[in-house]
Order: structure tokens, then sequence, then C-alpha cells
């Protein structure tokens, strides 16, 4: 048996047990990664704040990283932004693992 018909024969191995394993959407990922992106900016500001009382004083560059980080935080949760993000993630939600998200399913009424 030659290398490449190794090769093709390992590939297509591969392939079968990624698709026998496949995922589907169910959005808990993606809810995960919201969350996650929305308490970044929390805690790097908490975090420059602990820095600031611990050294004693603001220098112009941490004053700065906090008023943005301050102004980050104020823009995602706005309730029109948590609002659509959470409508988005409805989306994902693929309760009878058929790999199509079932408000995409649903019928017109």
């Amino acid at each position: 048996m030659s290398i490449l018909q190794k090769f093709i024969s390992t590939s297509k191995q591969a392939y079968q047990s990624i698709r026998i394993a496949t995922i589907k959407p169910t959005g808990i990922l993606a809810t995960r990664v919201l969350v996650f992106t929305m308490l970044v900016p929390i805690l790097l500001v908490v975090v420059e704040y602990v820095l600031a009382f611990i050294q004693g004083y603001v220098s112009d560059d941490m004053n700065k990283l906090i008023n943005v980080g301050i102004n980050i935080i104020d823009h995602i949760f706005i309730p029109s932004v948590l609002t659509a993000l959470v409508g988005f993630l409805a989306l994902w939600v693929d309760k009878d693992g058929d790999g199509i998200p079932d408000k995409l399913e649903e019928k017109d009424r």
C-alpha cells in the first residue's frame, strides 16, 4: 500500500469519525461566549481600580484605561444591545437535534 493510499484511507476514517461525533448547535456555547465577553470588561476595570488603590495614585494611562473600560461596559449593557443579543442567541437553540435551529423551523402563523 502506497503512502498516498494510506493518507487517503486515514483521511476518510478521520472524516467519518468527525461526522459521527458532530456537535449540534444548542446555543449553550454561544451563551457562554456572550457571558464571557460581557464579563471581561467588568473584570478589567475592577482589576484596574484595585491596582490604583494598591499603588496609591492614578496615573494618566490608568485613568484613560478605566474611563474607556467604563464606556465599554456602558455600551454593552444598554437594553437594546442585550435584547438584540438574546434574540440572536434564540436562533441557535436546536432542541430536536436535527441541525436546524427551532426558530427557523417554525411556520408563519
